[in-house]
């Protein structure tokens, strides 16, 4: 990520001369890499850097705000992939509703302007610029006015769905974290800084290391979850499982996220964590008393061990 220069405007871009592709690259999923990665090839067989263009907020944030239901991934963690795919640089523009009144054959000449791009690549649904004026036909006459070479790739498909950030959202809140996992082509994770809570989970046996859902995240059913756990960027991941709730049982009401590390013993308040969810073992539920919530935990740690076991050596 250090190699890799990000630009928020399109005065004094380094990556001029290119390859460059665009697109709103929530998730970074496989449809995202395939196109990252085609554009990569590409970039590379002509000699010439590839740009990666994208926007923060997600569109859809500003435009939609009522229907949107959340994101796959933090503006830092979605720069973090795309650098992953091997860009030279990342130019982030700012999307605001003026922004959005921008017509799309205005901003691709002022980014041809800036970038004397070679060709452009997006993905055969990709639509931008206002009123979604860019649609695939109007780009592709624009770029070649501006002798600019496009490029619209062919969504992929996974088990007959075509990939897409709208039908990973819609595993992800129905508790389906396998199938998004396997649209994503990674675990899907979440990373947060390790708050103090009411320490009730240590009393009865399964202290937890709890992290507040980040902001504008797309939520997760509740429910238990087998996870692997990793303190810092760089850390192992250790077999844990994580729950995500308003915890009723308890009555405590604020939602959480609480990862009990299995077989671990340490202090981790104002350290990073980073929760990669593997499977969910069971929905909510509240109990009738603390006894019986203890007993469903531990059929639940047995689950989750059983489940990371074989999940060891999986990507996703």
């Amino acid at each position: 990520m250090s190699q890799v220069r990000i630009s928020n405007s399109l005065d004094g871009i380094a990556a001029r001369g290119g390859v460059g592709t665009m697109g709103t690259f929530d998730g970074v999923h496989l449809g995202h890499r395939y196109l990252l990665q085609e554009a990569k090839a590409r970039s590379e067989e002509l000699g010439v850097p590839l740009l990666a263009i994208t926007f923060e907020p997600a569109p859809a944030q500003v435009l939609r705000p009522e229907t949107f239901c959340g994101r796959l991934s933090t503006p830092a963690d979605k720069r973090s992939l795309i650098a992953a795919a091997g860009v030279d640089e990342i130019l982030e523009l700012s999307f605001t509703r003026e922004f959005s009144r921008t017509s799309a054959t205005d901003f691709l000449e002022a980014l041809e302007r800036a970038t004397d791009l070679r060709e452009l690549w997006v993905g055969e649904e990709f639509a931008f610029g206002r009123d979604r004026e860019g649609s695939i036909e109007g780009i592709r006459d624009t770029a070649a006015r501006l002798g600019l070479t496009f490029r619209a790739v062919t969504r992929i498909e996974h088990g007959g769905d075509v990939v897409s950030s709208s039908r990973i959202r819609k595993h992800l809140c129905a508790g389906e974290i396998r199938q998004a996992n396997e649209m994503l082509g990674r675990r899907f994770a979440i990373g947060g800084i390790v708050e103090e809570g009411a320490k009730i989970g240590r009393t009865i046996g399964f202290p937890t290391a709890n992290v507040a859902p980040p902001e504008h995240l797309a939520p997760m059913a509740d429910g238990i979850y087998a996870v692997f756990a990793q303190l810092g960027d760089a850390g192992n991941l250790l077999p844990a499982m994580t729950y995500i709730g308003t915890r009723p049982a308890l009555n405590t009401g604020a939602r959480m996220i609480e990862t009990h590390i299995l077989d671990f013993d340490a202090d981790i308040y104002g350290e990073r964590l980073i929760t990669h969810f593997v499977e969910r073992v069971r929905p909510d539920s509240d109990f009738p008393d603390v006894a019986t919530l203890v007993a469903q935990m531990q059929r639940d740690e047995a689950t989750s061990r059983g489940i990371l076991r074989d999940a060891t050596h999986k990507v996703a």
